[in-house]
């Protein structure tokens, strides 16, 4: 549409309603064209924070991809210290990310996804806390509890891809979704560092990949949910009405679907 090739974008609409057995409006493709036309110019990643609204939701979203990956990351490579065979344990640990995968995208479709990306970060942190308190002759039950917590980071990771694009306008999508990977590759470089503290003790690793996931879950009830809420498709900066000239917000435009 932004490249004037009308007839093309109709072409894929009509495709991909055919695909998902539904009818595309008459009016959709005038609808789309006057977003295109009315937008301004091309976004940036700069043009992020330079919305009171982005700046919030790219900040707690940003916390999110980290402490995701970084409990993601935690489990996975430090399998070797829960007691089992290591080789076991890896199998378990890989298959275990099918049905949360599975578990996680059915969820949000039910109760949202604010609340199930909330629930998975603090659950998964809530095991790593939990599993430093069972002893270390049990290591079949401490395995299970790692589990349940690689199960929920699994989860808290493809919640947070589905998330993070319907929170951006369509705009500056690709670049917030960029930006926030970028956060998530970041845990993955420290992650495997943290391991270096069982010098003071054996239960800072578990405590610290618990603590981070539950603190990034509690900041994302701050969040707006997004589901069944039609996308903001560009980002409009107006002035407030009673605030200064600089105190500028995001027009949303969204509405909830019929």
């Amino acid at each position: 549409m932004s490249q004037g090739r009308k007839e093309d974008a109709l072409k894929e609409l009509q495709r991909a309603a055919k695909v998902n057995k539904r009818s595309v409006p008459g009016d959709l493709l005038e609808k789309v064209l006057i977003n295109v036309e009315t937008s301004p110019n091309r976004k940036t990643m700069m043009d992020i924070f330079q919305v009171s609204y982005l700046r919030k939701l790219t900040l707690i979203m940003a916390f999110n991809w980290f402490a995701a990956t970084f409990l993601f990351y935690g489990l996975s490579l430090n399998i070797g210290s829960f007691g089992l065979n290591i080789y076991l344990t890896q199998l378990i640990f890989g298959f275990i990310e099918i049905p949360a995968n599975f578990a996680g995208l059915t969820l949000i479709q039910r109760f949202g996804r604010r609340i199930c990306e909330a629930g998975f970060l603090v659950f998964g942190g809530a095991s790593c806390l939990v599993a430093i308190a069972v002893p270390k002759d049990l290591p079949a039950v401490v395995t299970v509890i790692a589990m349940l917590g690689k199960f929920a980071a699994t989860a808290a990771c493809s919640t947070a891809h589905v998330y993070t694009a319907e929170l951006y306008p369509t705009d500056l999508r690709q670049s917030g979704v960029g930006l926030n990977s970028m956060f998530a590759r970041l845990a993955g470089i420290l992650s495997p560092l943290v391991r270096l503290l069982e010098v003071y003790h054996y239960s800072v690793p578990m405590v610290v990949y618990g603590i981070i996931p539950m603190a990034a879950g509690g900041f994302c009830l701050l969040l707006p949910e997004t589901l069944n809420v039609e996308l903001q498709e560009i980002t409009v900066i107006k002035n407030t009405i009673n605030g200064p000239l600089g105190d500028q917000c995001c027009t949303e435009g969204t509405d909830n679907k019929s």
